[in-house]
Parts: C-alpha cells; structure tokens; sequence
C-alpha cells in the first residue's frame, strides 16, 4: 500500500481546531497493515491514532469512516477491548478519508510464548464480537458477507490459478460451497487474525483494524484466524483456536471447510505481499519461506478436505 504523507502543520492545526485540543503534535508513524495509513498525535501525555484509509475505499458504498466510527461504539458499548472512537473528518482536511482514535497500549503478537492461553483469549474476544447486536439504523452500514473476498476470486480467478495448486483450491471451494446449509449471520470483524490484535503482558488489550466489518457467517472470521495462525507455523494452536471457540460458544460452524478455501484464496496471487507487515510485526520471514508455509498450509488443507 502506498502510504499518505505525513501530515502538514496546517492541517494537525485544523485538527486541534476540530478536536479543542491545543498542542497537538506528530509523535510517529505506525509501520503495519496493508489498508490504512496510521499516525500517532501526541498532546503531552496523552496519544490518538489518525488513521486515513487508502484508495481501496474509494467508490464504496458505505462510508468507511462512519462506518469504522460506528462500529468503535457498538464495541464500547459491549465492553469489547478496542479503541475508542475520537472524531471522523468531515470537513475534507484531508485528501483521504480519516478519523482519530484512542490509542491503546500493546503491540501485535505473532510469536506468543504460550501460544494455547494465546489463541483461547483469540476466540473468546471474536465469540463477544460475535455477540454484539446491532440496531436496526445499523443494517446499511454493516452489509452481509464477506462481498470483496469473494468478488475479487470472481472477477480474477488467474490470480489463484498462478499458484501450481490454484486449480484444485478453486474447484475445493466450489465443492464446499455448493452446500444450502444455512448460518446466521452475526457482527463480523472480515480480517480478524493476530496481527489485528494488540497484546500486552500475555494479555490482549484491544482488536484493532475497523475498516470493514460486516454481518457475516461466523465461519468467515474464525477461518481467516485459524488460516493465518497455520501461516505462522502453529497447526496444533490453529486447532485449538477453533476446538476453544467451538465449545465456549456452543457453535457447530458448519461452514468451516468452505470460510478456510476463501482464507486461501486471500493472498493471491502471492503471500509475499504479506510479509513486510509480518516482519513489521515481529516475525523474522522471508519471502521464500513465506511462499514455502502458504503451499504447505494449502497442502494441507486440500488432503483433509479431500
């Protein structure tokens, strides 16, 4: 992603204008994720988070900003940990769309040092996301699905076909989703995965990354987790992950194999432009053994679904 410029003195004068706020600087820039700019504005001791959305936002149909906004709240609401929403820019003081968040204390964690107390605290926060009840005036801001995953396969299933077993990951997929097994749609993250998540001291301390949330099948976001938790080399922790959320949600996540053949299909047509946000996060990566871990987790997958 190509990032925003930093912002210029006239406009974090605008901004303290718009928020009251008097001495408001630029501490820093935040060095991950793929979807959003992110800069930390200090006043004395106290930080916010400006984040300013990048052009994938363009030409949607629901405003990101209110619609990242809104979604902060219902989390507050529900005593969710995440950041509190601050101010969304309505004035156009930048070119992108923005909004100013509280910022939250923790780093992303991709290598826990006890990876099966990780990957539970992992699944009770995404079953209480899951648990968030929306208000009617809600339903158009939130849409159901997962609608960019599954259209960018659509319109460009080459991208997958690129990888020597691209073909046999889209005829799977087809398979698993030509079921009529029927799911609820419940309050979804859409890209839910642990470097979504800011940990402090073994504890997690907020799910960050609200640019997309949706009504959706609650197999979406427990696959996209377990999926990228197998990318970082922890099948045994992936497993625990779904048997935790499993059985403290009383769920039956029917849907499961065909949520996993979508994760697959994310990365097309190359894991490798994940992997500067994972060494961003910590995890020491290449590139080659980037490409080798989605071919595994791929192989994988294909032999138990088979």
């Amino acid at each position: 992603m190509q990032l925003a410029p930093l912002p210029t003195e006239e406009q974090l004068e605008r901004v303290r204008d718009a928020i009251g706020a008097h001495s408001l600087v630029h501490t820093r820039r935040i060095e991950r994720g793929l979807g959003c700019t992110m800069d930390v504005l200090s006043e004395g001791s106290t930080r916010i988070v400006l984040r300013r959305y990048g052009p994938w936002t363009r030409d949607r149909e629901v405003d990101v900003a209110e619609r990242e906004t809104r979604a902060l709240e219902l989390l507050q609401k529900a005593n969710i940990p995440a950041p509190a929403p601050i101010w969304v820019d309505t004035d156009g003081i930048f070119d992108e769309r923005a909004i100013l968040i509280s910022h939250v204390d923790g780093e992303p964690d991709l290598t826990p040092s006890n990876p099966f107390v990780w990957a539970e605290q992992l699944a009770g926060v995404l079953i209480r996301i899951h648990d968030v009840r929306l208000e009617e005036a809600d339903r158009e801001l939130f849409p159901p699905g997962a609608g960019e995953d599954i259209r960018k396969v659509q319109e460009n299933p080459e991208m997958v076909l690129e990888h020597p077993l691209g073909e046999d990951l889209l005829r799977r997929r087809v398979i698993l989703g030509s079921g009529d097994t029927e799911t609820e749609d419940v309050f979804s993250h859409t890209d839910f995965w642990p470097g979504n998540t800011l940990w402090s001291d073994g504890t997690l301390a907020a799910v960050v990354d609200w640019e997309s949330p949706s009504m959706g099948a609650r197999e979406m976001d427990v696959a996209y987790c377990s999926i990228d938790i197998r990318y970082l080399g922890m099948d045994r922790v992936a497993d625990h992950f779904i048997k935790t959320y499993l059985e403290a949600s009383d769920s039956q996540l029917p849907d499961l194999n065909h949520w996993e053949a979508v994760a697959l299909c994310r990365p097309a047509p190359d894991i490798a432009e994940w992997v500067p946000a994972w060494v961003a996060m910590g995890r020491d990566i290449s590139v080659e053994r980037a490409r080798e871990r989605y071919t595994e987790v791929l192989e994988d997958f294909l032999a138990r679904t088979g």
